[in-house]
């Protein structure tokens, strides 16, 4: 999977919110799966 569509993002926000996720760990989520995380930490 290279891409996500809006569908899919979504699809994952809603998932994870009825997991308990809040906002900002949403946003933590996505940017970790984008690759976002890894570059802040090196």
């Amino acid at each position: 999977m290279e891409y996500m569509t809006a569908r899919e993002i979504l699809n994952l926000i809603d998932w994870l919110r009825n997991q308990g996720f809040d906002n900002d760990k949403i946003v933590e989520c996505i940017e970790a799966i984008e690759g976002k995380q890894k570059e802040k930490a090196e």
